[in-house]
């Protein structure tokens, strides 16, 4: 049931899950694991959610859509676990994962060893880097530049920019260390 706008709004679980495009056995499921519990119950025994389970659910949805596990959804929002330490554990998560198929798809590629595999593989490699930044004029110092800024302001993108180009950790280390070594006023 839904009441008129300006007072409390209720609604049933199969009406929440249709507002949220859930599937009415998620949310049994969060009413299960204490994630997320109806107000109230009707007198015929139909879950009953006010304005605050919906904005819980919201969160709940959101942080689902940013990957994060129920468990440590739940852990945000039922203690003081910051939201930030949250999401910085989910990016750092993200980045794991990222490697983890980058890898998988170097080695995917290495097993097919085509050219036309490579291309629909939609990465680039370090050559295709270089080609590319040489068309449009650029020099070997300026490259270095560039990979200089990068390495100053944003370390943790530089590592994940050379990973993506299937550069084998040692590489990677070296061209953070000559990229790290050049100065501006050099």
């Amino acid at each position: 049931m839904v009441r008129a706008a300006g007072r409390l709004k209720l609604l049933t679980i199969s009406k929440l899950a249709r507002q949220f495009g859930l599937a009415r056995s998620t949310l049994l499921y969060y009413d299960r694991i204490g994630l997320l519990r109806p107000t109230q119950h009707s007198p015929a025994g139909y879950r009953i959610y006010d304005a605050h389970a919906i904005d819980r659910l919201k969160r709940i949805v959101e942080l689902r859509s940013a990957g994060m596990a129920l468990t440590t959804v739940k852990l945000v929002l039922e203690t003081s676990t910051p939201l930030a330490d949250a999401l910085e554990q989910q990016v750092a998560l993200l980045n794991r994962q990222l490697a983890q198929l980058r890898e998988q798809q170097r080695v995917v590629l290495t097993l097919l060893q085509s050219r036309s595999a490579a291309r629909r593989a939609r990465t680039m490699s370090k050559e295709s880097w270089t080609r590319m930044f040489r068309s449009i004029g650029l020099s070997d110092e300026d490259m270095r530049q560039w990979h200089a800024h990068f390495e100053r302001t944003m370390p943790e993108a530089h590592r994940d920019f050379l990973e993506s180009l299937g550069l084998d950790a040692q590489e990677v280390r070296r061209i953070r260390a000559w990229s790290a070594s050049h100065r501006k006023d050099a």
